[in-house]
């Protein structure tokens, strides 16, 4: 077969030869005894090697030949059906021969490609055996009904299932492990199979409660739906984010008790020195019980403004900047997107570790991300551009936009003073949040437009 398919002149040559024999041999045996049908040996040996008008040119030729080398006397009447049976008979043995040697090859070659199919899928499944049972999420899947079919060790160590219950989990219902995931219809739908994820109530052994992410999807198999899950534990996560969350409501909290302490201040000693002119100006209204009394009132005021209420204290840390500025263009490319904000980003990729508090520092970046996107809210064109230079001792970052600017810059990081669109309370807060790590926030006038820059001390080893 091999050397058919690679040799086609070959084989037809000796095709050729065996004609040429065939049609000798015919013409010289004594008897009358036809030999025609030995001409389907070498159209077969041509259905091999040869396309089909190839195929039908030698069932013409050897049905010439056959015709010449026989001792049957040709006729129009006898000789034309005789002719057309042989053509036709030497046709279909070629083209037979060919279509059953197609057929024949393209089942080996289908062959080979469900082999190597098989092969790469069984290494697949070796690898993802192997990704699934090292890995340090926990994974198993469900059958239809919700029940665990397989589960990795990190399945059985996070509900506390030890290595001699390697089997604990499996046939386990689902919901007395993750009572939300149970809840779920685990029957695929071919067309629209699920896929999504939730936080979720976990409960290890004696129903000990945490907080899970799980990660699901539902497929189907030839042993019926199937439901693919990986769960983790956030618990942790979860505590440190409402604790930093708290933490920085309540430093926030401090210094907006603080602005409004300073504030009562103010107005105290203002108050007090209105008493002081009238008492020189009206010594008899002094002795008056109303005057007395607004002393009195005024000395109250003044007691609850020195309370001592003492501003948010944040300890600086060395930082990463380069970490910190990453996650600020993640999150202000969306912010800034939803506004239709075209966001121009210049910042170099080496920048220093700074004195800062990460917490802190991304609050103040994403407020003066707002403040920016309220001023351009009726700006054709808004833009914002985000630069940072560095020099040996600091670190500054510009924030400048193309909207209307700042009309009054020397009120604008005062406690309580605010202009009909927006108020600088958040700046105040700002400014505050870097000063308590001896960074700086700054106004840079801009026409049009406003910039405002952040300076942080770069922490030196």
């Amino acid at each position: 077969m091999v050397f058919w398919r690679d040799r086609p002149l070959a084989v037809s040559l000796v095709a050729a030869c065996m004609v040429a024999a065939i049609a000798v041999l015919d013409r010289r045996l004594p008897f009358g005894v036809p030999l025609s049908f030995l001409y389907l040996v070498p159209m077969a040996m041509v259905g091999a090697v040869a396309p089909r008008w190839h195929i039908l040119i030698a069932a013409i030729l050897c049905t010439g030949t056959a015709e010449y080398s026989d001792s049957f006397t040709w006729n129009t009447l006898e000789g034309i059906p005789r002719d057309l049976i042989s053509f036709m008979a030497f046709a279909a043995g070629g083209l037979y021969i060919r279509e059953a040697l197609l057929k024949v090859r393209s089942e080996q070659l289908h062959i080979q490609a469900l082999e190597a199919e098989n092969q790469a899928r069984r290494e697949a499944e070796e690898q993802l055996s192997l990704l699934v049972g090292s890995s340090a999420l926990a994974i198993f899947t469900l059958d239809g009904n919700g029940f665990i079919v397989q589960a990795n060790h990190a399945a059985r160590q996070m509900f506390e299932r030890s290595a001699s219950e390697a089997d604990a989990l499996l046939g386990k219902d689902v919901s007395t492990l993750i009572p939300a995931l149970g809840r779920v219809s685990h029957r695929s739908n071919p067309e629209r199979p699920l896929r999504t994820m939730m936080q979720a109530q976990g409960l290890r052994n004696e129903n000990t409660p945490f907080l899970a992410e799980v990660w699901f999807s539902t497929y189907n198999t030839s042993r019926g739906p199937r439901t693919a899950a990986m769960v983790t534990d956030v618990s942790d996560d979860f505590r440190e984010r409402e604790e930093a969350a708290m933490e920085q409501l309540l430093n926030s909290s401090r210094l907006a008790v603080g602005a409004v302490t300073h504030e009562m201040r103010n107005v105290s000693t203002a108050i007090q020195l209105v008493q002081r002119n009238l008492q020189v100006t009206a010594p008899n209204l002094s002795t008056t019980p109303d005057f007395v009394a607004l002393q009195q009132l005024t000395a109250t005021l003044e007691r609850m403004a020195t309370v001592g209420v003492a501003q948010a204290k944040r300890t600086a840390v060395v930082l990463p900047l380069q970490h910190c500025m990453e996650e600020l263009r993640i999150v202000s490319h969306a912010m800034l997107r939803e506004h239709s904000i075209e966001l121009q980003w210049d910042v170099p990729g080496n920048l220093p570790q700074v004195w800062a508090d990460q917490h802190g520092l991304m609050q103040v970046f994403l407020n003066i991300l707002r403040n920016a996107q309220t001023a351009l809210e009726f700006t054709a064109e808004p833009q914002v551009h985000i630069q940072v230079q560095q020099n040996e001792t600091t670190v500054l970052t510009r924030f400048s936009d193309n909207g209307p600017g700042v009309s009054n810059p020397d009120q604008l990081f005062r406690s309580f003073w605010a202009t009909p669109r927006t108020a600088s309370f958040g700046l105040y807060l700002s400014r505050a949040i870097l000063n308590s790590f001896q960074a700086e926030l700054s106004y840079e006038a801009r026409h049009p437009g406003a910039c405002f820059i952040v300076t942080l001390q770069v922490a030196r080893a």
